[in-house]
């Protein structure tokens, strides 16, 4: 048995909510303004079942697109790419959706919640949203790859200026200084479309719940998966340096 046999695959599926902008078209400043977003919320879910994770998503999309009481739903029936997430799907898509992940074993979460401070983004940032971003994403690795007798696989989610230069960095910057023989860590990066890697609808989900307790004061959906967040930390609070 050769060394490469020994070593097992975790794998990370990274999405966000919100997004890192605090200046619009002709660096109008958005704070304050209607359809600012308070809030950047970095997330992923760990496994060692990336297999089972992914059956478990496309049974039930299969489900969904083959039961009348639903596939008639405007949203589905329009798009022959329909995808599980959050934000757009139908309310009793996502209630079903939210069932099976209370029931769905073989996952943890982590989030990393920061709330925008134009101060610290100017200062720390360097009045830059994609530094913002990709620090958030550093805070959310930070000591997640850590055991040289894994293979580490990474999936972020395709959006906005999410780019593999900048995913690359972040990892190096969780691993630098934080890990003993890093150069020994292995893993493999990738920057993947939501709509071919269903795993990422977990991940959208576990987010969603967070973001709507923070919008809206609704609690029960966090509250109903409580037990598949492993950590929820809070960035750029008001003692943030």
């Amino acid at each position: 048995m050769s060394a490469s046999d020994n070593i097992r695959k975790s794998y990370f599926f990274i999405d966000e909510s919100g997004d890192p902008a605090f200046y619009g078209n002709r660096k109008k400043l958005l704070v304050g303004t209607e359809g600012f977003q308070p809030y950047l919320i970095i997330g992923m879910i760990e496994t060692d079942d990336r297999k089972a994770l992914r059956r478990a998503v496309v049974n039930f999309m299969d489900a969904i697109n083959t039961d009348p009481l639903y596939n008639s739903i405007p949203s589905i029936a329009a798009d022959k790419r329909w995808y599980v997430h959050a934000r757009g799907d139908h309310p009793e898509i996502r209630a079903k959706f939210f069932e099976l992940l209370r029931n769905l074993d073989g996952y943890k979460a982590h989030i990393v919640v920061a709330k925008k401070d134009l101060n610290i983004f100017n200062r720390k940032h360097n009045n830059n949203p994609t530094e913002f971003y990709f620090d958030v994403l550093h805070h959310l690795l930070n000591g997640r790859l850590n055991n040289p007798s894994r293979h580490y696989n990474l999936y972020l989610s395709q959006r906005g200026n999410n780019s593999l230069h900048y995913f690359q960095k972040a990892v190096a910057q969780a691993l630098a200084g934080k890990v003993n023989n890093a150069e020994d860590i292995k893993f493999n990066l990738e920057i993947a479309p939501s709509t071919e890697m269903p795993e990422l609808s977990i991940i959208d989900y576990l987010i969603w719940a967070v973001q709507r307790n923070l919008l809206k004061g609704e609690n029960r959906y966090f509250e109903a998966l409580k037990n598949k967040y492993e950590t929820v930390l809070n960035l750029y609070g008001e003692d943030e340096e």
